[in-house]
Formats: C-alpha cells, sequence, structure tokens
C-alpha cells in the first residue's frame, strides 16, 4: 500500500522544509494554515509559481515560500500552483473574515 501524501504526520513532518530559512517562526494562527496549505498541496506535487495574483509565474526553488510569503497577513494571503499533470493555474486565497478565515 502506497503512503499517503495527505497523512497528518506526513504534512507536519514535511511543513519546515517549506518555510523561508530565515523566517521559521509564524506570526499569526491565518500564518499557520497559510503554511499548512501549502505543505498539503507540496506534498501533492504541486508547486510554487508566486505568493501574488499579479507578478510572472516564476520557478520557486524546491516550493519554498519566499520571504514575502506573508507580507499582507494574517488578512490575505494569494499563493499560485502548476502542476506537471495540468496545463492550468491553480490559485489559493486565503481570507481572515472578522474571527473566521476563509480558504479558497
Amino acid at each position: 500500500m502506497a503512503l499517503n501524501p495527505l497523512d497528518p504526520s506526513a504534512v507536519i513532518s514535511a511543513l519546515p522544509n517549506v518555510l523561508p530559512p530565515g523566517k521559521k517562526k509564524l506570526e499569526s494562527q491565518q500564518d499557520a494554515l497559510a503554511a499548512l496549505v501549502h505543505t498539503a498541496f507540496i506534498q501533492l506535487g504541486f508547486r510554487l509559481v508566486a505568493v501574488d495574483e499579479s507578478s510572472a509565474a516564476r520557478s520557486i526553488l524546491n516550493s519554498v515560500l519566499p520571504d514575502e510569503w506573508n507580507n499582507h497577513g494574517p488578512g490575505n494571503y494569494t499563493l499560485r500552483y502548476k502542476h506537471e499533470q495540468s496545463s492550468l493555474e491553480f490559485i489559493v486565497k486565503i481570507v481572515k473574515l472578522g474571527s473566521r478565515t476563509l480558504i479558497n
């Protein structure tokens, strides 16, 4: 039986590897959610191409979050991904709405 890439222990153990080398501390609950969602996408074979909607897609080494990944946090995060099995670009938005957080 194949290992489940979304097994909670697999995702949690991979999380520190996708944080920027100089910014391993998560500043808010929304930072943690965004980093967890990002880790799940990486575990499924997606690659990060941008952390906003307007910049050109670029190759980000090992899909490690760049230092500016949470500049708009904790209110707003945008993560853009590509996958080798698709020509589409996938956009994940995480938005703080009062005491709730929306992941779209």
